[in-house]
């Protein structure tokens, strides 16, 4: 799917000196699964105040990269390709919530994480230091934002745990200052292929 800068400055109405931009490499949840982790928010004890995340921005960051010059662009379109064409599918059991204390992010994560995601996050990370891209190096917390400013707010104490079969690998455009997301590009990750014996 090609992009160029002149396609999302006219797409959000970004100002012409807006030279660079956050972007990041998701997991975006199908219709189904994003109305199912939206009727699990609902379980939380959410007190002001909170600002829940809307259905329609729920997301899993794999690797997020901020001042990303839009000459550059191609270059992660192009090795998101790639690297997604070389990837596999896999499935995320979302089975902890927590509220983190910096920022009260209320959030699902996974208590065991996949070895494909661990991978895809790697390979990425990898590809965006090669091209001179500016990425987030901190170590990998996966999760799902349910809301922010939560610090007096309780995570519910059971519930079922929500399985994310990911297949796809999602390119997103972030707007500081607007909260607006525009996705960029999107990739099937291919199946995992069956030995037969």
């Amino acid at each position: 799917m090609p992009v160029n800068a002149q396609q999302l400055d006219s797409h959000l109405g970004a100002a012409p000196y807006d030279a660079t931009l956050r972007l990041f490499f998701a997991l975006w949840p199908p219709s189904a699964l994003r109305a199912k982790i939206a009727q699990h928010a609902l379980l939380w004890g959410f007190e002001p105040p909170e600002r829940s995340t809307v259905p329609d921005k729920l997301h899993l960051t794999v690797l997020f990269m901020d001042g990303v010059s839009k000459s550059h662009l191609q270059d992660v379109v192009g090795f998101g390709a790639k690297i997604a064409c070389e990837a596999q599918r896999f499935t995320l059991q979302l089975d902890r919530a927590e509220i983190w204390a910096k920022g009260g992010i209320a959030h699902l994560a996974p208590s065991h994480l996949p070895g494909e995601l661990t991978a895809l996050r790697v390979a990425l990370a990898r590809a965006a230091q090669k091209a001179g891209i500016p990425c987030d190096m901190r170590p990998f917390r996966p999760h799902v934002t349910l809301a922010r400013g939560a610090q007096a707010s309780l995570p519910p104490e059971g519930f079922a745990p929500i399985l994310w079969h990911a297949a796809d690998l999602c390119l997103v455009r972030s707007v500081l200052g607007t909260g607006a997301y525009a996705l960029l590009a999107r990739w099937t990750l291919p199946a995992a292929s069956s030995s037969l014996s």
